[in-house]
């Protein structure tokens, strides 16, 4: 009898060998889509993208997050003039200041304050904080410390508001407008409010706002002060009532110029230096005095960016209807208390924070004085970071006009960058790690906020680094494009971040 089984033995050798020759191939790609490299010995070799045999990974435990390398030689800076003293394993904010004193102590400052007066924080990011994850938690940690009600500026209409948790937010009878449809089609970039939106009212336009019973009520269901925001166009007239209560005339447009009157508290800093006898700083001695500035700004028909408030007590929801002003431009809504805290969502999806620079400073300057912030953190990069791309030059010289547009419309705020977190892809041979331009994006996130002088919290440290985001998608924190968070997520990290600022306000305290 003739013995073939010398035959599965050469066809398995044989495959083996085909299989190892295809690694060999070259990688086709599929539209925007690379295929992943044939690799039968995955599992036991540490490959780079290129499919060079790595010699030794700096892994995550337990996922296999390979560390990205970059020459960082193209983003040196000066070292940042002040750094907070912090608790092993945390993540300091760099403070670029270019003077005495330290960019966060206005913010410090301020909260020093927040029994007496309104503290209110701008929040700008993309998607990473879209339906209010994030910020909701940072707002309510802030509340909680300090003090504050409310759910901050809230824009006329969201493609988020059936899933936002803070607010319920119902509207008809307007066309929307955002920074997103781009120049030369519905957008006008000069009618944009400093939410990079504009909303016009069609024919009879109607909103409604109420803050949550269900998502930290205490703070969020019931405030002091309603505050509409909007440019009048002729013949517009706002009703407007709270509560459920009837509704009676906000603002009537008559054709005559009109005058917004407000009061607002400027600080003054004065910053004392002490010298030992070699003449090298010792300390720094810093006090605030605050006076009030009273304003009469001239409201013309296509004029400059009104507000009118409704104050009252336990407010829990604002209710208004539009009509006539076809040349009208509104902006959004907020809810918040007379003292305490707020946190504003300025939430774009899919920019990357150019925008920006093009809210017209007259919007910013009329915002400046209704809605003064104490602090603006400015939080993109997820539509920026690119595998294929190191060099981030000319995305940061665009997004440094935004962060200086932002310093002379409110020089009284400190001005804070958070960069990127971490981003998950997938190799050629299939194993998640850190996405090849992220750690090459926050090192010109990091360059940025130093040539613009503000201050700079890397959060892809703060949240973990290499295989963070691995981790909070198998903690349920974080969705399956290894991108996006959830609210679980977004709660996880507001904590991080609370402490960090926590941290600063101590640091400043005891310098204090």
């Amino acid at each position: 009898m003739k013995n073939n089984i010398w035959k599965p033995f050469a066809v398995t050798l044989l495959v083996i060998a085909m299989l190892m020759g295809l690694f060999y191939m070259p990688r086709i790609q599929v539209g925007d889509t690379l295929l992943r490299r044939v690799n039968i010995l995955s599992e036991v070799q540490h490959r780079d993208e290129e499919g060079n045999i790595v010699a030794e990974v700096q892994a995550d435990k337990s996922e296999g997050i390979v560390e990205s390398t970059f020459d960082s030689t193209v983003t040196k800076i000066e070292k940042p003039v002040f750094v907070d003293s912090i608790p092993e394993g945390m993540t300091a904010i760099e403070d670029f200041s270019d003077g005495a004193t330290p960019v966060m102590d206005k913010f410090y400052a301020a909260l020093d304050h927040a029994s007496s007066r309104l503290v209110r924080v701008a929040y700008y990011g993309d998607s990473f904080i879209e339906g209010d994850i994030l910020t909701e938690d940072l707002r309510e940690y802030l509340q909680q410390a300090y003090g504050g009600s409310g759910v901050g500026f809230v824009d006329i209409k969201s493609i988020t508001s059936g899933f936002r948790q803070t607010v319920t937010n119902k509207n008809s009878g307007w066309n929307d407008h955002n920074a997103n449809d781009g120049k030369g089609k519905r957008f006008v970039s000069d009618f944009q409010g400093i939410n990079g939106r504009y909303f016009i009212p069609n024919g009879t336009a109607s909103y409604e706002l109420k803050g949550s019973k269900h998502k930290y009520p205490a703070h969020l269901d019931s405030t002091d002060v309603a505050t509409v925001y909007f440019t009048p166009g002729s013949g517009l007239h706002i009703e407007a009532a709270i509560n459920g209560k009837e509704m009676e005339s906000l603002f009537a447009s008559n054709g005559e110029v009109q005058y917004e009157e407000s009061t607002y508290t400027v600080k003054d800093m004065h910053v004392t230096e002490h010298y030992n006898e070699d003449s090298t700083v010792v300390t720094y001695d810093t006090t605030y005095t605050e006076r009030e500035v009273h304003t009469s700004t001239a409201v013309q028909e296509q004029g400059s960016v009104a507000s009118r408030s409704i104050k009252q007590g336990r407010l829990g929801s604002f209710k208004m209807t539009v009509t006539g002003g076809s040349a009208s431009r509104f902006y959004g809504v907020a809810l918040e208390g007379n003292k305490g805290v707020v946190v504003d969502n300025f939430s774009m999806r899919a920019s990357n924070g150019w925008y920006i620079k093009d809210i017209p400073m007259s919007t910013m300057h009329s915002f400046a004085r209704m809605r003064p912030y104490d602090l603006i953190i400015v939080h993109f990069g997820l539509n920026v970071a690119s595998s294929k791309q190191k060099d981030y030059s000319n995305y940061i010289s665009r997004m440094s006009g935004a962060i200086n547009n932002l310093r002379s419309a409110f020089p009284n705020a400190a001005i804070l960058v958070v960069s990127v977190g971490d981003r998950g892809e997938k190799n050629a041979d299939g194993q998640m790690h850190t996405m090849r331009g992220i750690k090459e994006l926050i090192s010109y996130q990091r360059k940025m906020a130093s040539d613009c002088h503000v201050a700079f919290w890397n959060l892809y440290e703060g949240m973990g680094g290499d295989g963070s985001i691995g981790q909070m998608v198998r903690n349920k924190q974080a969705n399956l494009d290894y991108t996006h968070i959830n609210f679980a997520g977004g709660k996880h990290i507001a904590k991080i971040f609370f402490d960090v600022l926590q941290n600063g306000k101590e640091n400043y305290d005891k310098r204090k």
